[in-house]
């Protein structure tokens, strides 16, 4: 018998070899794109980084320099002891070319908004559910009342303009007392949210968990506001009056008077006669702007002795019932400092709270506007 080999023929080998070879080539083609990916990933990182190091360090110079502007403007004799919008402190100023991009600042006053830790100002009767408004409200609670009032466009009444003011000053105040009906104190917070929770209690028991830690954590702050953001958690309060009140209202660390320099209409229409909740009509305030306009006041009293505003409001409350804060002033000690930054075709806008003393100015805080 003949036994036959069989014997691998050429082209077998060389079908073989190609396979091989664009697997390799497959296998290449992969690993250079996985690298590619990670030297760019990694290349943005650290760019990102120094973009990061970058922005922090105009944002930091910017605030340094307003924070020696301000010093120098309250340590200046021709100031004295006033704050308005003449000052060389508020003008505007051209974008700044850096190296890499612009900066562009601007300085405002912080004072010439509504506080509204003013709200924490209670007067004796401010438990008293049977007191008159008038009697139970404090002066800055009433200015707030007024200035829910004001958007044409949104209209709140007398009543709810209370509620929310109540609901706030619990928010804000150091007790677990409610300031009257629209109050809310940590047992309502706990009791809506608990609420809430026995709602979802069909749902599977993640939801149920999370919806007890919200439990455990919305409770009245009893404290000074932080941020404007805390208004969304407190009760009566919309998103749409919280965005309405966005640019009339601020957070500032301390009670703070009102600079009736700076103030704007609106805020000043905030101001009535003390048995009176409702604003001034923004018309008869902008007669009190055309002299303002015409020269800086240089003392409270000089304000309420303008003619148009003892023809409005001749019994103007002038004072916030505290010791911690007047009412109303002529010199602020709070100001923003508004930073647009470019770096590198990236643009953010940012802004500081400064709070200057006569010889030396803090940043308090600094964080991003959208």
């Amino acid at each position: 018998m003949v036994m036959k080999t069989h014997q691998h023929r050429p082209a077998d080998q060389q079908g073989s070899a190609l396979i091989l070879a664009l697997l390799v080539a497959a296998m290449v083609a992969l690993i250079s794109v996985r690298f590619a990916e990670a030297f760019l990933l990694q290349l943005n990182q650290v760019e990102s980084q120094d973009n990061t190091r970058l922005l922090s360090v105009y944002l930091s110079g910017a605030e340094q320099l307003a924070a020696q502007l301000l010093v120098a403007d309250a340590q200046s004799s021709q100031a004295g002891n006033l704050d308005h919008y003449q000052e060389s402190w508020a003008q505007s100023v051209p974008a700044l070319p850096t190296d890499h991009g612009w900066l562009q600042v601007r300085l405002t006053d912080a004072q010439s908004l509504f506080n509204l830790n003013n709200l924490s100002i209670k007067t004796a009767y401010s438990n008293d559910a049977g007191a008159p408004l008038a009697v139970r409200l404090s002066p800055a609670q009433k200015q707030f009342v007024r200035l829910l009032q004001s958007f044409e466009d949104y209209p709140v009444s007398e009543a709810d303009a209370v509620l929310m003011t109540e609901a706030l000053t619990d928010w804000i105040d150091n007790d677990d007392q409610t300031s009257g009906p629209g109050g809310a104190e940590s047992l309502y917070y706990s009791t809506s949210y608990s609420s809430s929770s026995s709602s979802d209690s069909s749902s599977d028991s993640s939801s149920a968990q999370g919806a007890q830690v919200m439990t455990d954590f919305v409770q009245a702050a009893n404290q000074p506001l932080f941020e404007l953001s805390e208004l969304y958690l407190i009760r009566h309060f919309t998103p749409a009056i919280v965005e309405r009140l966005r640019p009339w209202v601020v957070v500032l660390p301390v009670p703070t008077a009102m600079n009736i320099n700076t103030a704007p209409a609106r805020l000043l229409a905030t101001i009535n006669q003390p048995d009176k909740l409702q604003p001034l009509a923004i018309a008869d305030v902008q007669r009190l702007l055309e002299i303002r306009q015409q020269r800086v006041l240089g003392a409270t009293a000089d304000f309420f002795a303008l003619p148009p505003m003892l023809e409005l409001v001749p019994d103007a409350e002038t004072s916030s019932g505290s010791t911690q804060a007047a009412l109303y002033s002529v010199n602020s000690d709070w100001f923003h400092l508004h930073s647009q930054v470019a770096v590198n075709e990236s643009t953010t806008r940012w802004v500081s709270l400064l709070g200057r003393s006569e010889q030396h100015t803090r940043v308090w805080e600094r964080h991003r506007a959208f």
